[in-house]
């Protein structure tokens, strides 16, 4: 394996293990209502705590792994998709920083005292599916790559 090969290959597991992460998220967010509102923020903290070691370093090969791939794209891969990935792994963390990773910060209770569902909780959780989705579509593009690799490499030894 050359070196284009490896950070593709790397890319696509760090890129999959976000897959995973993402819709773990997704649907684990959901179980933020039945927190009891006084114990709310020790269950986030706990939660922030618990999930930056085991998803931030990964989503950084991820996401430089995308711009990597510009400068050592393995043969046979198109460079159309590179540059989607890339421009897909922008808008994640864009989006990410204006919207969701904001709103997360600012949502102090899912459930309120009153038994009603907290806004901020609400629209977090009405938008976030667009993040699960670009986040899934980013892991099928790195697939697409190492299948346009593959198939290369199949030609070659045929």
């Amino acid at each position: 394996m050359n070196r284009a090969q490896w950070i593709l290959l790397t890319t696509f597991a760090a890129t999959f293990y976000g897959v995973g992460n993402i819709w773990m998220t997704q649907f684990g967010w959901r179980l933020w209502p039945y927190v009891a509102p006084n114990d709310f923020s020790a269950y986030h903290n706990a939660w922030w705590a618990m999930i930056k070691p085991v998803v931030f370093p990964v989503a950084a090969i991820a996401f430089f792994g995308a711009f990597g791939l510009i400068w050592w794209r393995p043969a046979g891969v198109s460079a159309a998709v590179v540059w989607m990935n890339v421009g897909i792994q922008v808008l994640i963390y864009v989006l990410t920083a204006v919207f969701w990773g904001r709103w997360q910060a600012q949502t102090y209770f899912a459930r309120l005292p009153d038994g009603g569902l907290d806004a901020m909780y609400l629209r977090t959780m009405s938008t976030h599916w667009i993040r699960a989705a670009l986040i899934t579509v980013s892991g099928l593009l790195v697939f697409w790559m190492v299948v346009q690799d593959l198939s290369k490499n199949l030609q070659k030894a045929s």
